[in-house]
């Protein structure tokens, strides 16, 4: 595709300091940020027009929205740093920057016919808030006939299920949605497609793959190791695949339902051991389609196994029904068709944790994993049709996040399961609540390890090290806050630094590596700006943060350790999902626990001491579904309670006989047979 002519513009709107900042921003600033950057680089390139609108007023608040003076709330006061946008969105000479004191672009005279120069006919928008400026600002254009094109993961919000009707009510009406890679395909001269690129179906239903039609955009998936490299173009499955996806599954539960649990559980048996017997092929496809390290792909693939194993048991555990009393009983029934968004840094064990379950009790799922993990749940589908599950019980489809908040609006889908991040999370529950579905979402971890001055200090680094560090902090159970008490601060940032450098960063298909590299050279871009910027608030680099100068072929960074960071920090507050550990110096046990559970995440904590009165202060303290009692990276047991607390999930807990809680639902029986 050429390159869009004059008649397309570029319009950031209140990309500034104050309203990135504002808890609770769905997607993060540092990810919103990137990608319009991405956007505005583009455009800059291509020449195309650009214009900022900001919301400026003035030091006395006078001019300030009436809400805003109500609350007593004033943002981008003028001549402020919350005014300004970040550097990488500041606005270059020429391009036009417009001032409002509400809601549209359009309020500033000066847009429209700056637009008519420019013979603009179709407006590129991205900015905050979804739910407000950017809405005004694409009604506004709308009414003055010009197209519309939202950039839908370079937006913001800070109420996502406000943002999600909105998203719903302008694509009907005013606006079309697409990603920022999308928009930057169509901004950039057209690039030859890869021939070696494997060219994945947009979904495979009823075990029939549905090929890609002119229609689907698509995403490509770089190999992490050869960057250069394009390993898959995904296509991104849209409503008529998910309706497809969705009805196959109706059809085939109807049967699967009434099959007696034990046929069920002796599938997943079959399933385990063809999985087993698979394990050679799908640790070399996760080594090479995520850049994981082959030990930890190894242990993947069993624990996927035991998943499998673990659901086989809980299926025959639940499949009679309970005599309460006479004439009364319980039992449990499955849900119907369920919809799994899964991500791409476990793409066998998570898929299978919650396939296993869904099929032992009874239900029929859709399956929609990430892009960068598709040709793994593929492989997944091929294995359980080899053991023989009827087409039609899991179908899947390919693409993005648009993709999976289809498959969440579809009507036939009874309820999500899904693995991600906050933000994810936020977008998820909003579009379940407007469908009243049940929810399970395990919505990552933003780690604190606790190092009392007792511990066995270098056992506490060389396992903390590994803990941080393994598969370059791409876990959600990895730690990433270290809090140390403080006399002992000083002995075991060494010791943790010498750790640190002594793992071993390589190529993953070595048995040697440890870390390996990140999932994107786009991930590590981001990472490595946000420690600039934490650095520019006055944290200290200690080592790492850098690229490996034997490994720039990929999207490899040097594990990084970061001290004299304010807990509060927007570094220490939000989940990094990088080879990033943070040092966080505390007084004592106490204090040790404020900052261990002051952010809004309670997946894992873990604790280093030789008194045992003080794991148990932590085991009361601690706001965490998981607790760990020393140690290096969390072996998860199949059968244990996968649960993350306050952010960090919604609904039953994962695995074991925890399943049952969300896979099926109690039904009372009255009568004089209840069973």
């Amino acid at each position: 595709m050429s390159a869009p002519g004059p008649r397309t513009a570029l319009l950031l709107v209140d990309l500034q300091h104050d309203f990135l900042e504002r808890p609770g921003l769905v997607p993060s600033a540092d990810a919103l940020c990137a990608r319009a950057a991405a956007l505005l680089a583009a455009a800059r390139r291509q020449s195309i027009p650009v214009a900022h609108a900001h919301t400026l007023i003035g030091a006395d608040g006078a001019d300030a929205m009436p809400h805003w003076r109500r609350l007593g709330r004033l943002a981008c006061v003028e001549g402020t740093r919350g005014a300004l946008a970040p550097p990488s969105l500041a606005p270059a000479d020429g391009e036009l920057v417009l001032r409002k004191r509400f809601f549209s672009a359009f309020a500033d005279p000066r847009l429209e016919p700056w637009l008519r120069q420019h013979r603009v006919q179709r407006l590129l928008v991205a900015g905050v808030y979804l739910h407000g400026c950017v809405r005004s600002t694409a009604l506004d254009a709308y009414e003055r006939g010009y197209a519309v094109a939202v950039a839908d993961d370079a937006v913001g919000s800070t109420e996502p299920l406000h943002a999600e009707l909105t998203r719903a009510w302008l694509g009907e009406r005013a606006a079309t949605f697409a990603r920022t890679d999308a928009l930057l395909a169509e901004l950039a001269p057209a690039a030859a497609p890869d021939a070696a690129a494997t060219r994945l179906p947009a979904a495979v239903i009823d075990a029939r793959p549905r090929p890609a039609g002119p229609a689907h955009a698509s995403v490509r998936h770089r190999n992490p190791c050869r960057t250069a490299e394009v390993l898959a173009e995904v296509p991104l499955a849209g409503a008529p695949e998910i309706a497809a996806a969705a009805a196959s599954c109706a059809a085939a539960q109807a049967d699967w339902a009434h099959v007696a649990p034990a046929v069920r559980a002796d599938l997943l048996e079959r399933w385990a051991d063809d999985l087993a017997a698979q394990r050679e092929r799908l640790t070399a496809l996760v080594v090479r389609e995520v850049g994981k390290p082959r030990r930890a792909a190894a242990e993947e693939v069993e624990r996927a196994v035991a998943h499998a194993r673990v659901a086989a048991e809980v299926t025959r555990a639940t499949a009679d029904a309970s005599r309460l009393a006479a004439g009364v009983a319980a039992r449990q029934r499955p849900l119907g068709v369920v919809g799994v968004i899964t991500p791409w840094n476990n793409p066998l064990a998570i898929p299978v944790g919650k396939l296993a379950p869904a099929l032992g009790l009874g239900n029929a799922v859709v399956l929609k994993p990430a892009p960068q993990a598709s040709a793994t749940a593929l492989a997944l589908l091929e294995s359980l049709h080899r053991v023989g599950l009827a087409a039609g019980l899991v179908n899947v489809v390919l693409g993005n996040g648009a993709t999976a908040r289809a498959l969440c609006g579809e009507s036939r889908i009874a309820a999500v399961s899904v693995t991600g991040s906050i933000a994810t999370g936020r977008v998820v529950a909003g579009l379940c609540a407007l469908g009243m579905k049940p929810l399970q979402a395990e919505l990552g971890g933003n780690n604190a390890a606790i190092v009392l001055a007792d511990a066995d200090l270098e056992r506490a680094a060389h396992d903390l090290a590994r803990a941080a560090f393994a598969f370059a902090g791409q876990r959600c159970t990895a730690i990433r806050r270290i809090v140390v008490e403080a006399s002992v601060s000083t002995r075991f940032t060494e010791l943790l630094r010498d750790a640190v450098a002594g793992l071993v960063n390589g190529e993953p298909d070595d048995p040697a590596t440890e870390v390996g590299p990140l999932i994107s050279v786009e991930k590590r871009a981001a990472v490595m700006a946000a420690i600039e910027q934490a650095m520019a608030r006055g944290a200290r680099r200690l080592i790492g943060g850098d690229v490996p100068p034997a490994l720039a072929h990929g999207a490899w960074l040097a594990p990084a350790l970061l001290a004299g960071v304010d807990p509060r920090d927007r570094i220490a507050q939000e989940e990094t999902f990088a080879p990033l550990a943070l040092i966080l110096p505390a007084a004592d046990l106490e204090a040790a626990l404020a900052i261990a559970n002051g952010v809004p995440h309670g997946l894992v904590m873990s604790v280093h001491t030789r008194d045992p009165r003080r794991r148990a202060r932590v085991r009361d303290a601690a706001e965490a579904g998981i607790l760990q009692l020393g140690g290096g990276p969390l072996a998860v047991h199949p059968r244990a309670p996968f649960s993350g607390w306050k952010a960090s999930g919604i609904g039953p807990p994962e695995h074991g006989i925890w399943d049952a809680a969300f896979y099926s639902r109690a039904q009372a029986v009255y009568g004089d047979d209840p069973c």
